[in-house]
């Protein structure tokens, strides 16, 4: 569910899912702890690794932290204290992909975009997409595409 404010529509983050993650990495990490007995290393990596999503849950549970904001301009996907702004017309198109069995919105960007070509060409090639756009949202993936792609539509119109 994203909330409108003037020409702005927000998409928040899901306290579920937030949720979710900080049962799951809990376990693991409880389960990784009695890992230590029998195979420490592998233990000790598992509640290490684990042991991020806790504080990474709670950082998406704080009220403006994780966001994807769209506006007339583009759209600007905020996580933890980062975020990054794209304008509609840099985008190319957007589709739903899989990453792991994970849904997610693929960006795609036109070729006159020039920024973080490296980092975009590393990205497509461990991943098959440039950029990605979670699913930490209070809204399902689906419904975010078909509202990016209207705004993209309704916004992305290049100027001469």
């Amino acid at each position: 569910m994203a909330v409108r404010v003037e020409n702005e529509l927000v998409f928040k983050a899901s306290l579920k899912k937030a949720l979710l993650i900080l049962v799951i990495s809990i376990g693991f990490v409880v389960l990784g702890a009695w890992m230590t007995t029998e195979k420490p290393v592998l233990g000790w990596i598992c509640v290490g690794f684990f042991g991020l999503g806790i504080p990474a849950s709670l950082v998406m549970m704080r009220p403006n932290t994780t966001h994807l904001k769209l506006d007339q301009e583009g759209f600007e996907i905020k996580a933890m204290w980062r975020s990054s702004r794209i304008k509609w017309t840099e985008v190319e198109n957007f589709h739903i992909a899989r990453l792991h069995g994970n849904k997610m919105i693929a960006i795609e960007f036109n070729s006159t975009y020039t920024k973080q070509r490296t980092g975009r060409a590393v990205a497509s090639a461990l991943s098959g997409m440039e950029s990605a756009i979670a699913d930490h949202y209070n809204a399902p993936v689906e419904e975010i595409l078909q509202t990016l792609n209207a705004w993209k539509e309704r916004f992305g119109q290049k100027t001469i």
